[in-house]
Formats: C-alpha cells, sequence, structure tokens
C-alpha cells in the first residue's frame, strides 16, 4: 500500500492543524449526513456494513478506511474523470495515475486524532496534473485532516489557510468551497452513518490553466459522483484506461 505523508509546511501548519482539531474533535460535523441507517461507525474500517449494501449509498468512514487499507491499482471510489470533465468543459484526454491509501500512523498525525482515512488517486487531465483526495474521518470535519496538503498546493499563505478552513466548518454538503489560488477545491460529502467524508481536488501546484468555475465544476461533479466500487466492477463510462 503506497504511503501518503503531509507534504511540507513545517511546525506552523502543523499547530494550525491541530488547533482546528481540537476545536471540533468533539463534534460529529453538522449532523446533516445521518440518513438514519446507522452504520454503527465508531473508527475506520468497522462496522456492520448497514446502508451500504447498494452502490448507489453515500460513503461512510469504514468504507474510506477499508479502501485506504487496499487500495488497488486504480482509484477505488467511482469517480469517472473523463466524464465529469466533460461535462464541466475541461478538454483534454484523462489518463490514470498513482493510487494511495493512508491509515492513522501516530497518535500526534491528524488521522490519527481524528479517527480517519484517506484515499489519493492521481490523474492526468490534457496537460494538467490532477489530485483528488477522498477523506473520512468520525471525529471533526474531514477537510481539516488535508490542509497541510491543501496550503502546499495552493501555495497561500497562513492567514488564507485558517479562512479557509473556517469557511470549510460551515460549508454545506456538496458545496465546492475554493482556495484563493483557484486551483484547488474541498466539497464535504453525504455520509452513510457518522462522522464526515470529503474530497479535495488539486489541479496543478499554485496556479491552473482552468477557470475557477471549472475548478469548482469539476469538483461538484465528482462530488456527485463519490461512491464504493464493488470489488468485480470494471471501469466508469468514458474512463480511458
Amino acid at each position: 500500500m503506497g504511503k501518503w505523508r503531509i507534504p511540507g509546511g513545517g511546525l506552523t501548519v502543523a499547530v494550525v492543524v491541530a488547533a482546528v482539531l481540537a476545536s471540533c474533535s468533539g463534534l460529529g460535523a453538522d449532523g446533516d449526513g445521518d440518513d438514519g441507517s446507522g452504520d454503527g461507525v465508531r473508527g475506520v474500517g468497522r462496522g456492520d456494513g448497514r446502508g451500504e449494501k447498494s452502490a448507489s449509498a453515500p460513503l461512510s468512514v469504514a468504507a474510506v478506511g477499508r479502501m485506504a487499507a487496499e487500495p488497488g491499482s486504480r482509484c477505488p471510489v467511482r469517480y469517472d474523470m473523463a466524464g465529469a470533465a466533460r461535462a464541466a468543459g475541461v478538454h483534454g484526454a484523462v489518463e490514470d495515475g498513482s493510487v494511495e491509501g493512508e491509515l492513522p500512523d501516530g497518535a500526534d498525525t491528524p488521522l490519527a486524532q481524528s479517527d480517519g482515512a484517506l484515499v489519493d488517486c492521481g490523474y492526468r487531465l490534457g496537460t494538467e496534473q490532477v489530485r483528488l483526495f477522498t477523506v473520512g474521518v468520525a471525529k471533526g470535519y474531514a477537510v481539516s485532516v488535508l490542509l497541510p496538503q491543501i496550503q502546499h498546493d495552493a501555495g497561500i499563505p497562513m492567514d488564507d489557510l485558517l479562512d479557509y478552513a473556517g469557511r470549510a466548518q460551515r460549508a454545506k454538503r456538496g458545496e465546492a468551497l475554493l482556495t484563493s489560488s483557484g486551483n484547488v477545491a474541498a466539497v464535504r460529502l453525504p455520509v452513510t452513518g457518522q462522522g464526515d467524508v470529503a474530497l479535495v481536488l488539486s489541479v496543478g501546484e499554485h496556479r491552473t490553466r482552468l477557470s475557477e468555475d471549472q475548478v469548482a465544476d469539476l469538483a461538484t461533479r465528482l462530488a456527485s459522483q463519490a461512491r464504493g466500487r464493488a470489488p468485480d466492477a470494471g471501469p466508469p463510462a468514458g474512463r480511458r484506461d
């Protein structure tokens, strides 16, 4: 299994992440994602799977944990990058890239503090390098775990990161939240059971040829696709393998 590591950022970003996680560690997000199925998730990779029998069911924290433990050679989340790009007016061939998963590693890491897991799927979209993170947490807000990644990819100053962290906690599910750089967007996803699940779309590094509307539209369309993939499922329509 590939290993994801927080890229750079140093002590200052680590302090910001710790502060954000501490401020919401006792929260179950806003509770609007509980569809009543009650899968009993308390931590990554556990739970009896109730509410996940249908391929169209929203993701759960436990499902993200299972995908992170065994991510496979292609993205375990049912994203159709090619279809989403066409619908968002983004042109260029789509190629699959690396797939990595990450589980808590050490008591002081963001994933450990939030009892979470993440899947990192890479793509090439035309001339752009794209990374699509799917993160689930049992405690707090999923986007908070990826604040160091967001700052790294967006190249934004600390004041902008703090503002972004605050807006991410207030964001409604399905709403794409862009960084001031315009190349990174986060979306809180519907979730089965307890916890919080989100995706973070990163296009290029610090800047992109795509417009802010295209990045936001692409992230929104990908968020609407986010479901677990059946073990024997083939690639989604529009995917070029």
